[in-house]
């Protein structure tokens, strides 16, 4: 036994060895216009970990309820989802820099408004606003990093920008779970009020500004972009492919998982199990660290088992963990579940993100990702809503037991889908959408 499990830990060690100077060769290769990017990315989650833990919450303590919340939520979804067609129009127009700073600069006051009116038409509408920020951002950035990659790097350029992007939230989840106590204690502020979770909030907004450094930087490349005629056309024939559909079918079932539960998982831990802000903060900061370290396997496993394989494999294997956070009333057996969902299930996303980007040729990239993201994010806005209202009747479990089923669906057809193309693809060498 003490042999087995001696060779066993020697294989972690070497894995993990082999995978930290992978990272290390291929940063090497990174380009500048790569860096400023990763650094803006780092700097915006610093300011959107902050907002994870609290927002909700701050809604909450405003005084209005689940529905209303759910509604917000819902809006900033959906708008960033139908907001990913015009949103990539205007990438391919005015560049992919530019792009970006509109994102950033409607995100800053976005922000500033949602943390200071009471007023719910406002709230709805920056909620909106907030969202088409995202959709600007979530379009833009799976073309860019394309685009300013290798095939020699791009994996590990997609994998570097979840993982700083998981680190940036872990130390704004960790903020947004102190900085309400640090204010209550040393403003002597009420505890139960809003006051304290505002002023946290409006303190992540510096991220924000500061993100805007990096952008000024970066250079545009030059392409050759179709007009708008052909921008509608590209539309078409891209959704004549069945791979398209097929891939806007299976993220439109995760987002609509992903809308019913993920958004209101501080939500079930204040209410139902009764944790604090410092505690639900510091869950959600642990979340990041263990996805911090899977993170680092995932190009290793790709290369072992493929991409297909290893999204179905980690989006199944998260599902236990998410209904044993919701079948126990201890908080540390929650969190624990929690954590493991979070670490396990978020390995897909570079994967993913890759994998639409690379089948694909160059001037559909931005027209397939906002489709993708269009399909996912309205689904997740329709479900989130959804979400809101079983939790405003205290369904709290409801929601996470409906997104196991739709996580489950969504995976089975990703594989059934999508295995043996990949396969095709490799033998072939060329990309899936190009042999329909």
């Amino acid at each position: 036994m003490k042999k087995h499990s001696s060779l066993n830990s020697r294989f972690v060690l070497n894995t993990t060895i082999s995978a930290v100077a992978g990272y290390r060769a291929r940063l090497n290769s990174f380009s500048l216009n790569a860096y400023l990017f990763l650094g803006y990315i780092f700097l915006i989650s610093l300011s959107l970990g902050i907002y994870e833990v609290i927002f909700n919450l701050y809604i909450l303590r405003l005084g209005f309820r689940e529905d209303f919340l759910g509604l917000m939520l819902s809006l900033v979804s959906i708008s960033t989802g139908l907001f990913a067609i015009p949103s990539a129009m205007f990438c391919d127009r005015a560049g992919r820099k530019n792009t970006l700073l509109l994102s950033c600069l409607l995100l800053l006051f976005s922000f500033a408004v949602l943390y200071t009116t009471t007023s719910t038409f406002l709230l709805a509408l920056f909620s909106i606003l907030y969202g088409v920020s995202s959709s600007l951002k979530i379009v833009t950035a799976s073309t860019f990093m394309v685009e300013n990659s290798t095939s020699y790097e791009r994996m590990h350029l997609f994998s570097m920008y979840y993982l700083l992007y998981t680190i940036g939230i872990m130390i704004g989840n960790f903020a947004g779970g102190t900085l309400p106590q640090v204010f209550t204690s040393s403003l002597k502020i009420d505890p139960t009020g809003p006051a304290a979770y505002q002023l946290s909030l409006y303190a992540s907004l510096a991220a924000v500004l500061i993100s805007l450094l990096p952008l000024i930087f970066i250079k545009n490349k030059k392409s050759t972009l179709p007009g708008r005629p052909a921008l509608f056309s590209t539309l078409v024939s891209t959704l004549r492919s069945e791979t398209i559909r097929k891939l806007i079918l299976v993220n439109g079932l995760i987002g609509m998982g992903w809308g019913l539960a993920l958004p209101y998982f501080n939500v079930y831990f204040d209410i139902v199990l009764g944790a604090s802000s410092r505690q639900i903060g510091f869950i959600f900061s642990l979340s990041q660290v263990v996805m911090m370290f899977t993170l680092l396997f995932v190009p290793i496993l790709t290369e072992w088992l493929g991409k297909v394989k290893v999204v179905a494999l980690v989006q199944l294997s998260s599902i236990p963990f998410l209904m044993l956070f919701t079948s126990t009333s201890v908080l540390t057996i929650a969190a624990f579940g929690y954590i493991m969902r979070s670490a396990i299930m978020n390995m897909s996303n570079p994967i993913l993100s890759s994998f639409n980007m690379e089948v694909v040729s160059e001037d559909q990239r931005a027209t397939v990702n906002s489709l993708i993201w269009m399909s996912c994010y309205t689904c997740v806005g329709l479900s989130t809503y959804a979400g809101g209202l079983m939790m405003s009747h205290s369904y709290y479990s409801l929601p996470f037991l409906l997104t196991c089923v739709l996580y489950v669906v969504a995976t089975v057809l990703y594989y059934l889908f999508f295995e043996k193309m990949e396969k095709e693809q490799k033998n072939l060498g060329v990309s899936i959408y190009q042999s329909d």
